[in-house]
């Protein structure tokens, strides 16, 4: 996506080197003369439980880069994950896709290694988890995603116009769930799909047990753990998992059932709940058996081998108009 595809968010009118042609409104760009990515936030007042959040991950971005990272690690460790090569494939190699709360950018990243044809805009609330996403982007030559700066609750994109919409792990942190849960759902176009992840309740209950041993004993406990058990992670990458996971400012679990209704309310119909992972080339296809009290249940039994800790994702579409 390039800068002039984004709208300005007060008038709607096109972006032309940074600048609304309709309002005047202006946006500040990155460092170098060829950096991707666009700040919509660089003087704007935020919401104090928003600017906490931005300053958690200022200190502590997630997930980070690793030193010796580049193109071809990413694109490996990625596909290790059965979620990521099945959201890969099934999304079109030619598309456009916008990842909203992308962090470091690394499944935007990813996506757009990926499918070097594909159009990917990675959105975010921290300048520094951005940079991080910008200087891995220009290091590695990646030159069909762009990076954005804005906050979720004002974001300059159109409404109703992306056909692949992603926001995973980004709702909880919202001081208004409810509120942020419809500005994502309203960027989905007609005929276009949404990929929600949220810590929800059931599959969050065991590590928020966890959680509350490691206030107890002063740290968490490795043996319960799974990430932390990983003798192959680094130890940087072990406590910017700690901070995330264990030390998170802001954050609330959402009930499967209450998001179904709310995107409902938004106009969209899920089609399924992951985990578990669709059979090859099913990741869009409707699967109502998995959005009820079984697959809850599951999610809870999951408890200590769980390595997302229960974030879960649920697949919705937009209809046709």
């Amino acid at each position: 996506m390039n800068v002039e595809e984004i709208q300005c968010p007060t008038c709607a009118a096109p972006l032309a080197d940074a600048h609304c042609a309709g309002c005047g409104a202006s946006f500040q760009r990155g460092d170098t003369p060829d950096s991707h990515l666009l700040d919509h936030l660089a003087s704007a007042q935020r919401e104090a439980r928003a600017a906490e959040v931005e300053a958690f991950y200022s200190v502590s971005p997630f997930p980070g880069y690793a030193p010796e990272d580049n193109g071809a690690s990413l694109l490996d460790r990625s596909r290790r994950s059965g979620f990521l090569k099945a959201l890969d494939m099934a999304l079109p190699p030619d598309g456009q896709v916008i990842d909203i709360g992308c962090g470091t950018g690394q499944t935007a990243m990813f996506l757009s290694l990926a499918g070097p044809r594909r159009r990917v805009l990675g959105v975010d609330g921290c300048r520094v988890s951005l940079e991080l996403a910008e200087e891995f982007r220009q290091r590695e030559s990646v030159r069909n995603l762009h990076l954005l700066r804005a906050d979720l609750f004002d974001l300059p994109l159109p409404r109703r116009a992306f056909a692949s919409v992603i926001c995973r792990g980004v709702v909880h942190h919202t001081p208004n769930p409810t509120h942020a849960l419809s500005e994502v759902a309203d960027r989905v176009a007609p005929g276009g799909t949404l990929v929600l992840g949220f810590y929800e309740t059931w599959a969050r209950a065991f590590h928020r047990t966890r959680r509350s041993l490691s206030k107890v004993t002063g740290r968490p406990i490795k043996a319960l753990d799974p990430i932390l058990r990983q003798r192959d992670l680094s130890d940087e990458k072990k406590r910017i998992w700690i901070d995330d996971q264990y030390l998170h400012p802001l954050e609330k679990i959402l009930p499967l059932p209450w998001v179904i209704r709310q995107l409902k309310s938004c106009g969209l119909s899920v089609k399924r709940a992951i985990p578990p992972m669709p059979s090859t080339g099913a990741f869009f296809e409707a699967d109502s058996g998995t959005l009820g009290v079984r697959t809850r249940g599951s999610w809870l039994a999951a408890g200590i081998k769980d390595p997302d800790a229960g974030l879960v994702c649920v697949i919705a579409e937009r209809p046709h108009a």
